[in-house]
Order: C-alpha cells, then structure tokens, then sequence
C-alpha cells in the first residue's frame, strides 16, 4: 500500500501530479461555464479524459514489460468491441489492466447546484464497463477514476454530505472486487480524483476510505501514489510480489523463477 500524503505539495516540491493537471486542464480548454449547453460541457470531459488517459498511459507504461498500452482502443467484452479510456493488453492475457475515467466538473445549474447530477448515468455505465469485460475476461483488472473539482468536498449542509462525500458513498458498493470469481460488475479499485481548475493540487481518494461528511480529505494519494496502487493491483492479480527487508518490493514471475531453477547445471570439473 502506497503511503499517504496528509498534506497538500508545496510550490517548490516538484510534485509530478500538478504538471499533469495543468497540462490536461490547458489541452482540454476552453473550460466551459455552468451556462453553458450541455454538449459544451461534455465535449470538455471528453476532451479531459482523452488527455488524462494518455498521460496516465505514457506514465504506467514504463512499470510494465511485454505489455502494449493504447487509450481509446476497442477491448474484447462480452457484448462485442468496447471502448475503453485506457487499456493494457498481451498476447498470452488479453486485456489485463482497464481504465475506465469518468469527470463532473461543473456544479448543476438546477436545485442545490452540487456536483452529485449525473451520478446515476455515470455508475450504470461503470457496471457495464466492469460487467462487459469481466464476463469474458474474469482476471482482467478494471481500475475506475471519477475526476472532481476540490470544492465538490466542501458544500455539505448539516447531515447533507457534500457532493465528494455523496459520490464515494455512491461508488463504494461498487468496488473491491478481490476474486475473479468475485461480482462481475464491481471494480478492482475506484478512485475519485480531487483537482483545483488552475491546476495547483490533484489528489487521489479510494473510495474503500472513510470520507469526511464535509470537508476535504485530510488522506489522499498524489498522481505517483495512483499510479503504484493500480500497478500493484495488476501484479496482485497476474504476478507474485517480492519485498525485501529493507522495504524495496519487486515482481516475481514465479513460472520463470521455477523454469530458472529446473534447468539442468553446468558440470564445473
């Protein structure tokens, strides 16, 4: 497990998080008002999405060997060729790693203009996401990540939580798949991440994690700590995991480390 962060980068921290976001945040532009026509905002969280992936893509890949990582590409599921934000595939495994983003970036314009609209339409096409490629391919492990603006953790009204609370409750039901024989519509982990619009913090929460019912999370991951959980999750699933007394952790391909050990000596005379 990926030590926390309880506190926020500071400016000079080098915090490899905050040049992601800003990138994203300044490809996917113009950032749309609340006011603005819903195909303008959804044209924005898609646009957000295809630049996450692709850095998020760029950066897992080089964790990984014998392992091609596309963003956008259609995935082998049980109703046919599916899209996914980020896929990890092999010859010998298929899909083995999935990324499905999801984003709400704007307050709703109606009612208590929080940022909980849409949560319904968001969590059924996760449980098709996970169920579609989990029936055909049980051991792939499907990672999802809803992306929110920090103050989405701050509207909450006396035993109203607020919108970033809302939606891990939302989403908990639907996580912690351990097994593959496990719920095929559950995720191996959902993640929400919490970012500032000018690009200053992004911070990850396992939605596993007890929320504050209002206010920001005082235990977050930062971009590196996401990217080490949804690696080891891979190697939890596909890989046995050495660690070393001094805390240094690798993989361990046990076929090959069995294969190395079965092969016949070399006669030294």
């Amino acid at each position: 497990m990926t030590k926390k962060d309880t506190e926020g980068p500071s400016p000079s921290s080098g915090d490899r998080g905050i040049v992601v976001i800003t990138e994203v945040l300044k490809a996917s532009g113009p950032r749309p008002n609340r006011s603005d026509p819903a195909g303008a905002k959804n044209q924005y969280a898609v646009r957000f999405a295809e630049q996450m992936a692709n850095r998020i893509a760029s950066d897992l890949l080089e964790r990984f060997e014998d392992i091609k990582a596309t963003t956008k590409r259609t995935a082998g599921s049980v109703r046919g060729k599916k899209q996914l934000d980020i896929n990890f595939s092999t010859p010998s495994l298929g899909l083995a790693l999935g990324i499905s983003l999801k984003s709400v970036h704007l307050r709703d314009v109606k009612g208590a203009a929080r940022y909980t609209h849409n949560m319904k339409r968001n969590e059924e096409e996760l449980r098709i996401e996970a169920s579609g490629y989990h029936k055909r391919q049980p051991y792939a492990v499907m990672i999802a990540v809803l992306f929110l603006p920090f103050d989405s953790a701050d509207d909450g009204k006396r035993d109203n939580p607020s919108s970033f609370g809302s939606w891990v409750r939302h989403l908990r039901p639907y996580t912690g798949r351990e097994d593959p024989e496990n719920e095929i519509d559950k995720f191996e982990q959902i993640y929400i991440g919490l970012y500032e619009p000018d690009g200053s913090d992004l911070r990850f929460f396992d939605v596993r994690e007890a929320p504050h019912k209002s206010g920001r999370p005082t235990e977050t991951l930062d971009y590196r700590g996401l990217l080490d959980e949804i690696y080891h999750a891979y190697l939890k699933r596909n890989k046995a995991e050495f660690k070393w007394a001094e805390g240094d952790e690798e993989p361990l391909d046990v076929e090959e480390d069995i294969a190395a050990e079965d092969a016949p000596e070399d006669d030294e005379t």
